[in-house]
Formats: structure tokens, sequence, C-alpha cells
């Protein structure tokens, strides 16, 4: 991999991995705290705006590190497509103005040309992987605690949208 699309690509893939690493501990920390939430003491002792409150702090916790996911999920293929474009470009230089092997030249090694592709599109798959899985479960457990607290659940395509209170 070339270095100029090397190093941007492997911080990337650090802080993907970094990110899902930490939501996989959060919600794993979600998880062991519902005996909490499940019998919706938080929500009994709390007025209907209390309860949209302590469901919008939990939707910003929830959202932790959706931007980072979003953004790798689009830079990291662009970033292993320009490190195969170098690759080539190299390779096609190192082949000389006739772009001919030499007699007995070996193969090996062009085939690296397309590693940094390959690594820019698993690391694409990791953050998008990752940043579905959060959102899908952030919606699941704020809709279950919105209708818990009496609140309207949250429309899928509307998920930035304020909670309501039932009449």
């Amino acid at each position: 991999m070339p270095p100029l699309t090397g190093v941007p690509l492997l911080l990337l893939s650090i802080a993907v991995l970094t990110v899902a690493f930490e939501r996989g501990l959060w919600w794993f920390g979600w998880w062991r705290g519902r005996a909490s939430r499940r019998g919706g003491s938080w929500r009994r002792r709390r007025h209907p705006e209390a309860t949209a409150r302590q469901l919008a702090a939990w939707d910003w916790q929830m959202r932790s590190g959706e931007s980072l996911l979003q953004a790798a999920t689009v830079l990291a293929p662009l970033l292993g497509l320009t490190g195969t474009i170098l690759a080539l470009m190299g390779v096609l230089a190192s082949l000389g103005p006739d772009l001919t092997l030499r007699p007995g030249a070996s193969l090996q090694g062009y085939g690296q040309v397309l590693m940094s592709t390959l690594v820019g599109l698993l690391v694409s798959l990791l953050a998008s992987a990752t940043l579905l899985l959060n959102q899908g479960l952030r919606r699941w457990q704020l809709g279950r605690l919105g209708r818990l607290g009496g609140l309207a659940p949250l429309p899928p395509a509307a998920a930035d949208c304020p909670l309501e209170v039932l009449p």
C-alpha cells in the first residue's frame, strides 16, 4: 500500500475498530442494566417531560460514534481506490515505455496492487455493519422505552424528532 493512502487507511481502520469495540461494550452494559429499566421505575416517578428528557439523554448516548462510522463507510473505499490507483501507476512505470515485462521477470507482487482496495472495502464493511447494528438497537430500545413511558414511538425515518407525550 502506498504510504500516501496507507497511513490514513490504517488510522481510519483503528478508529472504526475502536468505535465498534466501544459500542459493543456500551450495549453490553446497557443489557446488564436492563433490570432498572424493565419495571419502568425510572418513568413512574417522573413527569412526562422528564421522561422525554431521559429518553433524549439515552438517545444521545446511543448515538455515540455514529458520525465517524458514517464517514468511514464513505472514506475507506475511496482511500482504498486511491491507493490502488497509485500502486498501479507505480507498476506501469516499472514496466517501462513499452509496458512489457522483461524476459524471466516474475509477476509475483503485482497482485499487491489491489490490497488497499481490499482493506478499504473491509473497513467500510465493518463500519457500515456496526453503524446499522447500532442504529437498529437504538431505535428498538428507544421505541420500547418510549412505549413503557407512555410516549409516542419515533417514526423510523425521523429518529431526530422529539418524543411526544401520548394523550
